[in-house]
């Protein structure tokens, strides 16, 4: 079954329905858009408190509509919540502790705007982050709706609010279906027979027609995004390798200091990114050490991106796991960090094995089609 007669409803905590920078969010609903479907974004985490925690959303909220559904193009709507407060982790247990009771009234607020729309919506997709706050108030007014967690990351790894994680357990038989995108994650959940392991996708038509390549000669590395980021690895390999030039995308990948074989391009949208990577000599994957984060080797999307364009790709010991073309290092091991770039640079691009990298069109297809999905 197509996706004409659907329509659903994407919680976000992070990202907003025309963000410059892409997840699988954004690719999934182009796909489900292209097959007629209509969908809609909630985008929450918004409140008095952002103007006081140096949030990067805080800004781009105010350039659009404020707690009203916002048409953004054919079949797309966003709806950005600006409510009365939002989770936040205090850091300190007992700070936690004394806002739990209030934290967990989240979803008592949405707006009736958004409440009104509930029975419409045949999927709704619960992102990681804050959004399983919002669950058992979303499911009382959508009864019909198929409701998906969207597992992108480990609760933990992003340091929510402790309260996000117990609601999150309390809640998981209100969801049809968990979706992981690593089977590191998979002992994560209790309702085993409602997990399905589908892994990222990728725009594999985007990749195949990039054909002119941004560069000016040959040893380049890329790093795409900025989570988790280790400055600290780009400036090892930097200096290591003076003939190669390091190329950053991501608003808050930044170097230690500047130099001259370093550039940093910040936030630019995914069409400009594209030829970077495939052109690229080696992609770099250079997250700091996190709780529970070796679910990374198989959710990064840009460790599939760097893997469809057959790149040797350097990253940490504990994101390695799975991937042939990886060249493991040792989080603040200058020595290994070297000794890691050193294998990429020689490793054969055409032995790295793409056969089992979906596109967008069978991700949505296993989650929005399958039977009883």
């Amino acid at each position: 079954m197509k996706s004409s007669s659907k329509r659903i409803l994407v919680v976000s905590g992070h990202h907003f329905a025309d963000a410059p920078r892409r997840v699988d969010l954004h690719f999934m609903s182009d796909q489900l858009r292209a097959e007629g479907a209509a969908v809609d974004f909630l985008i929450c985490r918004l409140s008095p408190i952002s103007r006081f925690i140096r949030d990067g959303r805080y800004k781009h909220a105010l350039t659009r509509p404020i707690n009203t559904w916002f048409r953004l193009d054919e079949r797309l709507e966003e709806f950005v919540w600006f409510a009365p407060f939002h989770p936040v982790n205090l850091r300190f247990g007992w700070l936690n502790a004394m806002v739990s009771p209030i934290y967990r009234r989240y979803g008592h607020f949405l707006p009736k705007a958004v409440i009104d729309r509930l029975s419409d919506y045949s999927h709704i997709v619960i992102e990681s982050g804050p959004s399983p706050l919002l669950t058992r108030y979303l499911r009382q007014h959508a009864p019909k709706a198929k409701f998906i967690y969207h597992a992108a990351d480990r609760l933990e790894t992003i340091r929510v609010h402790p309260c996000v994680i117990e609601e999150l357990n309390r809640t998981l038989p209100l969801y049809d279906r968990i979706r992981i995108m690593a089977e590191a994650m998979r002992a994560d959940f209790a309702s085993q027979d409602r997990v399905v392991f589908v892994p990222h996708g990728i725009s594999k038509t985007l990749f195949d027609e990039a054909a002119v390549s941004p560069y000016q000669g040959d040893r380049h590395a890329i790093s795409v995004g900025d989570m988790m980021f280790d400055a600290g690895l780009i400036e090892t390999l930097a200096v290591a390798n003076p003939d190669w030039t390091f190329h950053l995308f991501g608003k808050k990948a930044q170097p230690l200091q500047p130099r001259g074989n370093i550039v940093v391009h910040g936030e630019v949208s995914f069409g400009t990114i594209v030829p970077f990577i495939k052109f690229a000599d080696v992609g770099i994957a250079p997250y700091r050490p996190g709780a529970g984060a070796d679910y990374l080797s198989q959710s990064s999307l840009k460790m599939i991106q760097y893997s469809y364009c057959h790149l040797p790709i350097v990253a940490p010991r504990f994101a390695a796991a799975g991937r042939d073309n990886v060249c493991a290092y040792e989080p603040d091991d200058p020595a290994s960090m070297r000794e890691a770039f050193e294998r990429a640079k020689v490793m054969d691009h055409f032995s790295i094995d793409t056969s089992d990298i979906l596109t967008w069109e069978e991700v949505v297809a296993q989650l929005f089609h399958a039977t009883d999905a």
